[in-house]
């Protein structure tokens, strides 16, 4: 049985972990591990208790490649691709 979870006024499932990743610290000298989940998302609340302190906005994967700064975040990002690209096709049948 799966359980939704709500954040960002977003109801979603939880997806199988996209791997992990090791990145240095910017503050500290220390290598922190860092772990990248999708998120299958149900239901988008047009109303959320957060709502005026966080903004929520939908960008495509290429979008976010483009805009993030870390390396480990677009490897992230093209592991997630590739998942959903070699997900297996219905097989069609024949008549």
């Amino acid at each position: 049985m799966n359980s939704y979870l709500v954040y960002f006024g977003l109801f979603f499932l939880l997806q199988s972990k996209l791997g992990k990743w090791y990145y240095k610290s910017k503050r500290q000298p220390t290598v922190h591990e860092g772990y990248m989940f999708p998120l299958l998302v149900s239901k988008e609340l047009d109303n959320w208790p957060e709502m005026n302190t966080r903004r929520r906005k939908w960008i495509t994967v290429a979008e976010a490649k483009e805009i993030c700064p870390y390396a480990w975040m677009k490897e992230a990002l093209d592991e997630l691709v590739n998942r959903q690209s070699t997900k297996v096709q219905p097989k069609k049948m024949e008549i």
